[in-house]
């Protein structure tokens, strides 16, 4: 782990996923971390970011610049955060594809469903639901680089729920990718902070209040303590948010 990186799941298990590792103690403030994606982005990456385009241009393009440019905003906050918990190499590379596509599978999604300002009926919902495993679909045919079946895969289970209450397969625990965990807490907050059809844009504090009364059920607790840590200028470093 190189100097400055935050000692979080850096051991690995007898298969090679990292374990979930915690801290002898929090510090009150970390050091910023690179926001520049051509910063943060491993060199290893180049090949995939070209593809990325590619997919990008073909699919996302079709999407509204409202998805679009949460996805970007996304992927930088989910590559500080990887920082912080010690992800190198194509780790980084399969956690920062993986969510600058994550949101690909609403291509498709009705615009009446997808622009719903009132709550979704059950049909509408899984519909809506649908998205995770079109988005994997879409990358495991579309997104031709190495890692791409893990990518494939995170977009798929970017929608679990630590207790096993998410989507599509109901996994809970370390069962989800870390990469999906990882995702799934920087998705969400985006989601909740900035305006969307059904809600307004909410405050970073109340944001974060909300964020931490899902913490164990909905997000893996590490990960989500490690985003709360830090302070509001370095989100807004991250995602260029006001």
């Amino acid at each position: 782990m190189k100097a400055g990186a935050k000692p979080y799941l850096v051991a690995r298990s007898h298969d090679g996923v990292p374990s979930d590792v915690p801290a002898a103690r929090w510090p009150s403030r970390w050091p910023d971390t690179a926001a520049a994606e051509a910063m943060a982005v491993d060199a290893a990456a180049e090949a995939g970011l070209s593809s990325l385009e590619l997919l990008l241009g073909s699919e996302l393009g079709r999407l509204d610049a409202h998805t679009s440019a949460h996805c970007a905003r996304v992927a930088r906050l989910a590559l500080a955060l990887a920082t912080d918990l010690g992800l190198a190499g194509e780790q980084r590379e399969i956690l920062y594809l993986a969510a600058r596509v994550h949101d690909v599978g609403k291509v498709g999604i009705p615009d009446a469903i997808l622009h719903k300002s009132q709550a979704l009926s059950g049909v509408e919902w899984e519909v809506m639901k649908s998205h995770s495993l079109r988005g994997e679909h879409i990358v495991r045919t579309g997104l031709r680089v190495p890692f791409g079946e893990q990518i494939a895969l995170v977009v798929r289970h970017h929608h679990e729920h630590y207790d096993g209450d998410g989507y599509p397969d109901g996994l809970r625990g370390h069962a989800i990718p870390l990469a999906s965990r990882i995702l799934a807490v920087v998705d969400n907050y985006d989601a909740i902070r900035v305006a969307r059809d059904y809600h307004p844009p909410r405050s970073h504090r109340s944001t974060l209040a909300i964020l931490a009364s899902e913490r164990g059920t909905k997000h893996d607790p590490l990960i989500l303590d490690a985003l709360l840590s830090h302070d509001r200028h370095w989100f807004e470093q991250q995602a260029a948010l006001d």
